[in-house]
């Protein structure tokens, strides 16, 4: 119990805590500090020399900085050597402190590392090199942590990615394959006798199984589940793993009559969800995908409108996009107060329509006009302003969200008061909408979006959610779809897109 309130107090001052059992060095550091031990030994290997090895480090482990660097910004020669003696102690003969550090030390002169701007030039064969070494000792050293049983995959996934600003090692490993990632640690190892290889590598790559990294949290409050959606680089982002593990707890708690009811909120204060990952959008190529994405993506919300159970969503922070569209499948939503972006659907501003069933359930929730001009301005709502359209039952202070939500999960599963979600049936929509100002935004979208509110909430739910999904396909023939995600990607969420309307 005091654990959980002590991580609950960092996540509320804004810090993102892992649990991490008793070791030397913990969960973090051997991996940072084994880090640069693996770049001073590429150099000592004759790999290349200090500013190479720093500068393959940062694309083979993307990594903002190679170790050279930090320990340049950081002055941490003496800490890491000093904590590299103690780790080869404690953790495993391969920590030592390469003769590259004590020369450092002695000499009391900075790394010789790529300055601002400059860019290295480092051959093909030899980047290779390098960027196999590295990485078979950043997966060899991950893996040794997870075998230690200290600290979860998730958590440990988590801690790197967000401590060290490097690729998150599991996802990575995954995505490369993990037999290829065995290859490379194995390889390593034979060239460092006293390197480790994981257990736990060696059991992946034996079945050739992916690694499960874990998006969502349970905390069950006696009846009712506590479900946060846990991404917090990204604002809680939803990809499509998000989105399957959404769908799967949610079928689950179906079937679990001790839990009468369900919260869902995301992890941290910033937000609830900021929207669908934009890089699992930017990879669709054709029509055909942007359907079955968008069909795919609309399961968890479906599973929680089947669970038969009361599904409260407490908006922590900002619900944007699918983040909105999540929560629009619950039974209610409760918000924190006083927030200046509560929530929106700001598509259009990627040349896009809401993909996850914003443009069937928004207008069933807040009524036709209110909700198209959300969507089709792409412009968000505060707290109270929520409330004031309907949205949102009520704005609360942050440090009583989770315990209003939890007590009104209970008091619709008892009967108390009633669920606000409108349900499946059709609405009357207007052949036009009212006229808004679209400013910058694409005309071409805004007709695709048009037609999805007016045409699909004329139809049951089901149809109209289909019926957007074949819209948003719609959207792939435009050149403006290509225009904004791209204008998004490149500039970020602050520039206009300069839309062509076609």
């Amino acid at each position: 119990k005091l654990v959980h309130l002590l991580m609950s107090m960092y996540e509320h001052i804004g810090k993102i805590p892992i649990r991490v059992g008793s070791r030397y060095g913990y969960a973090i550091d051997p991996v940072f500090e084994g880090l640069f031990l693996a770049s001073a030994l590429c150099v000592e290997e004759g790999l290349g020399t200090v500013k190479e090895v720093d500068w393959v480090a940062r694309k083979a482990l993307g990594l903002t900085v190679g170790s050279f660097t930090a320990m340049n910004l950081t002055g941490g020669n003496p800490l890491t050597d000093h904590g590299l003696e103690m780790e080869g102690k404690h953790l495993s003969p391969w920590f030592h402190s390469p003769r590259l550090m004590k020369e450092a030390i002695q000499s009391g002169k900075p790394w010789d590392v790529a300055k601002r701007g400059e860019k290295v030039e480092v051959p093909e064969d030899r980047a290779r090199a390098i960027t196999e070494a590295l990485q078979g000792a950043y997966f060899g050293l991950v893996g040794q942590i997870l075998d230690s049983g200290i600290v979860e995959l998730s958590d440990l996934e988590m801690g790197l990615e967000i401590a060290l600003d490097i690729n998150p090692p599991f996802e990575t490993i995954n995505r490369m394959g993990v037999r290829r990632a065995l290859e490379l640690v194995e390889k390593y190892a034979e060239s460092h006798p006293d390197f480790q290889v994981p257990e736990c590598l060696r059991r992946a790559a034996a079945e050739d199984r992916p690694f499960k990294i874990d998006y969502l949290r349970r905390h069950d409050l006696g009846d009712v589940a506590w479900i946060r959606i846990r991404r917090p680089k990204v604002l809680n982002a939803l990809n499509q793993q998000v989105y399957d593990q959404l769908a799967e707890v949610f079928g689950k708690l179906k079937n679990e009559t001790d839990i009468k009811a369900v919260v869902i909120s995301g992890y941290g204060v910033k937000a609830f969800v900021s929207g669908a990952d934009i890089n699992f959008l930017a990879e669709l190529k054709t029509p055909e995908e942007a359907f079955e994405q968008t069909q795919r993506s609309k399961r968890a919300g479906l599973a929680i409108e089947a669970l038969g159970k009361p599904v409260v969503a407490a908006l922590n922070g900002l619900a944007l996009g699918g983040g909105l569209e999540l929560a629009l499948c619950c039974s209610d939503i409760i918000v924190t107060e006083g927030l200046k972006i509560a929530a929106g659907l700001p598509e259009v501003n990627l040349g896009i329509i809401p993909g996850s069933g914003g443009t069937q359930r928004l207008p069933r929730w807040i009524g036709v006009e209110e909700a198209s001009r959300m969507m089709r301005t792409g412009k968000p709502i505060y707290s109270k302003k929520g409330v004031e359209l309907g949205l949102f039952s009520e704005q609360v202070p942050r440090t009583q969200l989770i315990e209003r939500a939890v007590n009104r999960a209970r008091d619709i599963a008892s009967g108390k008061i009633r669920p606000r979600h409108p349900g499946p049936a059709p609405i009357d929509t207007p052949e036009k909408l009212p006229e808004v100002e679209l400013g910058h935004l694409s005309r071409a979208i805004d007709a695709i979006l048009c037609r999805a509110i007016t045409e699909g909430c004329k139809k049951p739910l089901p149809e109209g959610l289909e019926f957007e999904s074949r819209m948003f396909a719609e959207c792939m023939k435009t050149k403006d779809m290509r225009i904004g995600l791209e204008n998004f990607m490149k500039n970020g969420p602050r520039a206009k897109a300069e839309f062509v309307h076609e």
